[in-house]
């Protein structure tokens, strides 16, 4: 088997530069010695893989499909030895952050100095927006995303799960306690995050089925701390992010409404540049991210 992996790492060389010669360089190998081990490879795999005159190389359909696998196996052998190369180093320098701002200010913001007294040499940018911002573009080190479909080009660690939970207060719901199912919204005041494209139309599981129901705003705003406010001096009934809820529940100062009802919950990811080399200081802020992170 190790030497099937030799192999595919020589294919993956030599396709990667189109050149047996180049590849030889690269490995610090004989030209002779790469081709013996790519005819080998094809001899192994039963299939050929390359089609190769003096002056062209050309990848067959079996080829093709086994660079695909040899670049991830590459890949993933270069982020092992990235990150445990990083371990043996000291955390320290810029790291440029971006998430989005309610998440921000109630997940990360009472627990950043924290992590900046145990990380005294680094310094932190945070770019907070619901933009989705290029990591490249920006200079991005880690962007924390909530999103069920996390970009197929980046590395993505799972941090956790929030849910869009429907709450009102208590003294609210004190007037209404017949208020049972998702389908009664229409009857009465609800707050609505205006930045969602339907924000008007909340989604639920009913029969096994999603279905929207259409309310009826009697505010739109753009910021869930705003919403909240709304809730807590019983303006109505709204639908926020289970974060951003997390401290009045414990005060039993609102209630949520409609659980068995309500759809999936949706991931919350630290995303990062797959090719980078993973520094210590990314790999502490990610640790620390998921030791804050909450599962709804």
């Amino acid at each position: 088997m190790q030497q099937t992996l030799t192999q595919i790492a020589i294919f993956y060389h030599v396709v990667d530069l189109m050149s047996f010669s180049k590849a030889a360089k690269r490995l610090g190998m004989s030209k002779g010695f790469v081709s013996k081990q790519i005819s080998q490879l094809e001899n192994d795999m039963r299939s050929k893989l390359l089609e190769r005159n003096t002056r062209h190389l050309k990848l067959t359909f079996a080829g093709e499909e086994l660079f695909k696998h040899s670049r991830n196996i590459i890949l993933e052998y270069d982020h092992a030895t990235q990150t445990l190369t990083s371990l043996q180093n000291n955390p320290a320098g810029l790291l440029r952050v971006t998430a989005p701002p309610a998440y921000a200010a109630h997940m990360l913001a009472k627990h950043l100095p924290n992590f900046l007294k145990k990380y005294p040499e680094i310094r932190l940018d945070l770019n907070l927006t619901g933009e989705q911002l290029n990591l490249l573009e920006f200079k991005i080190d880690v962007a924390i995303r909530l999103t069920h479909t996390p970009p197929a080009d980046r590395i993505a660690k799972l941090l956790g799960h929030y849910q869009l939970q429907v709450c009102a207060s208590s003294h609210y719901l004190k007037q209404y306690p017949n208020l049972k199912h998702p389908q009664q919204l229409v009857e009465h005041p609800c707050l609505v995050y205006s930045t969602e494209k339907v924000s008007e139309r909340w989604p639920f599981i009913i029969d096994g089925e999603r279905t929207h129901v259409y309310v009826k705003p009697r505010l739109a705003c753009n910021t869930y701390e705003s919403i909240l406010q709304g809730v807590l001096n019983h303006c109505g009934i709204a639908r926020l992010p289970s974060y951003v809820l997390v401290e009045e529940l414990k005060k039993k100062n609102i209630q949520l409404l409609f659980n068995e009802y309500l759809p999936p919950v949706i991931p919350v990811y630290a995303i990062y540049a797959q090719n980078q080399k993973i520094s210590p200081a990314v790999r502490v802020f990610i640790e620390f991210l998921q030791s804050i992170a909450i599962d709804v």
